[in-house]
């Protein structure tokens, strides 16, 4: 009888890739619900982006330093670094939309583990000085 250690350990190296693939969220999954819902036609020359913290579970803390990477499969690649308050500007373009690549996050030294969670961002003012047109009746 043959020894079945080979194949177990054949088993267990490819289940490494095998998982860490599962573990990552998938670009429409980090969306918002009206962004990831929206089709790639309708993202064309729009050049919107989606605001999200990089956070720690549980903490809520903001993980400054979080490298996000969107590998698309024509060798493109998205490579976005969080700031000092974990907030990354996520491009939303017909390819990324079309493709839904898988979303690499690779954390400073320490940290376990993290979260997206979306940020509302508020309408831009006029700057001062401008008015800011009204509608009006005819």
């Amino acid at each position: 009888m043959r020894s079945m250690r080979p194949l177990l350990c054949v088993a267990l190296l490819s289940f490494g890739p095998l998982s860490a693939c599962a573990l990552r969220p998938y670009y429409r999954q980090v969306l918002p619900p009206d962004m990831s819902a929206m089709k790639p036609a309708a993202a064309a020359g729009q050049g919107e982006a989606v605001l999200l913290r990089v956070v720690e579970p549980g903490t809520e803390r903001p993980i400054p330093g979080s490298r996000v990477i969107l590998t698309m499969n024509r060798g493109a690649r998205v490579s976005l670094v969080s700031d000092q308050e974990g907030l990354v500007r996520m491009p939303v373009t017909p390819e990324l939309l079309a493709e839904n690549p898988l979303v690499e996050v690779v954390l400073p030294p320490g940290v376990q583990g993290y979260a997206f969670q979306p940020v509302k961002q508020e309408p831009e003012a006029a700057p001062a000085g401008e008015s800011v047109p009204q509608p009006t009746q005819d």
